[in-house]
């Protein structure tokens, strides 16, 4: 089961988790919930679909 009430950790060496993972951290230097949020949501449909054995 995902616990929703953390964000999700990017897998070590993919690229794509990388760049999400950079997308939360600059929307929360700029204080943007609504932009942290959807990249935690990008980021866990990535891991469903790519690291989901």
């Amino acid at each position: 089961m995902i616990d929703i009430t953390r964000p999700p950790s990017p897998v070590p060496g993919c690229a794509a988790c990388a760049e999400l993972a950079e997308r939360r951290e600059a929307a929360q230097a700029t204080y943007d919930r609504s932009a942290e949020v959807d990249a935690n949501v990008l980021l866990r449909q990535h891991q469903r679909r790519e690291h989901q054995a």
